[in-house]
């Protein structure tokens, strides 16, 4: 019997062209996070200095001394996170509107213009999240405990719960990443 061959094509199993795309967005999203985080530690630094600088810093409610100091490295590595992992968010949502874009001018689709008006609040919402753990890296040096734990990066504090947000969206972003650019 004369059997005829089957083309087969060769599938992969896994999509390179979008691990490819979700690694690149990563790199960029950890280097643009790690110089953030470098100008914000420095400029909390430096408003720290000026804290110092000023003679009525050193008492707070009745004489109580402020003990103000430098930021430390281990003060500053929660928020540098948070601000990297934030920023990794951030590239993923760039690079999927791109994508979208692209779709959208090829398809002319409603559906896909309906993606895009809903990844762009996600995009301000990333920049306003960068905003306000920018002015995290100073709740380090606020003397009352409880007030810089509900604020910084301790259990349960909003630096903590906006970076755990964002590794649940990168987690999303980059499944939904994966899927479009099949």
């Amino acid at each position: 019997m004369n059997e005829i061959p089957i083309a087969q094509k060769n599938v992969s199993s896994f999509n390179k062209k979008a691990i490819k795309i979700i690694a690149i967005l990563f790199a960029i999203g950890i280097i643009v996070g790690v110089i953030l985080s470098i100008l914000f530690v420095n400029e909390a630094n430096k408003i720290i200095e000026e804290i110092n600088d000023n003679p009525f810093s050193q008492y707070i409610g009745g004489g109580a001394p402020f003990d103000v100091h430098l930021l430390t490295a281990s003060e500053i590595i929660l928020p540098a996170i948070g601000v990297i992992i934030v920023c990794i968010s951030m590239f993923l949502l760039i690079g999927l509107i791109i994508i979208y874009v692209k779709i959208a001018l090829k398809t002319k689709s409603n559906y896909i213009v309906g993606l895009l008006f809903f990844l762009a609040p996600l995009l301000v919402q990333s920049i306003f999240s960068i905003t306000a753990l920018r002015s995290l890296f100073t709740s380090s040096v606020i003397p009352f405990g409880h007030i810089r734990e509900s604020i910084g990066f301790g259990f349960g504090g909003f630096g903590g719960i906006l970076a755990v947000l964002s590794l649940f969206e990168i987690i999303g972003l980059s499944i939904l990443l994966y899927l479009s650019t099949e």
